[in-house]
């Protein structure tokens, strides 16, 4: 079986979530003379993809009520879970004023 078929739905969620930033980023700020920040919006999809490429196999193991889920895996990954969340979600709320167009945002 292929890696990248599982890769599809990941790619896809993380693109959804931040398209919307990216547009507002286009919009609001074309009158500055300043560059499309790529690396951001690199972190911004890399982010979700992660948290979703790791969330997929816990939630296909408990759907399936598979008692080889091991508790010891399954605490660190929940861990990583919350920091990438948390980490969206700062560098997200961080950004907002940039996507909406206020001058002198960083």
């Amino acid at each position: 079986m292929s890696v990248f078929p599982r890769l599809g739905i990941p790619a896809l969620v993380s693109s959804t979530l931040v398209l919307p930033f990216a547009i507002l980023e286009v919009m609001n700020r074309r009158g500055f003379q300043e560059g499309f920040p790529v690396a951001l919006f690199g972190l911004l999809w890399l982010l979700p993809f992660s948290f979703v490429l790791i969330l997929t196999p816990i939630v296909r193991d408990l759907t399936a009520r598979r008692s080889d889920l091991a508790p010891r895996l399954l605490l660190p990954r929940a861990a990583l879970l919350i920091f990438i969340a948390w980490f969206w979600v700062s560098v997200t709320a961080d950004q907002l004023p940039c996507f909406l167009g206020v001058p002198n945002c960083d």
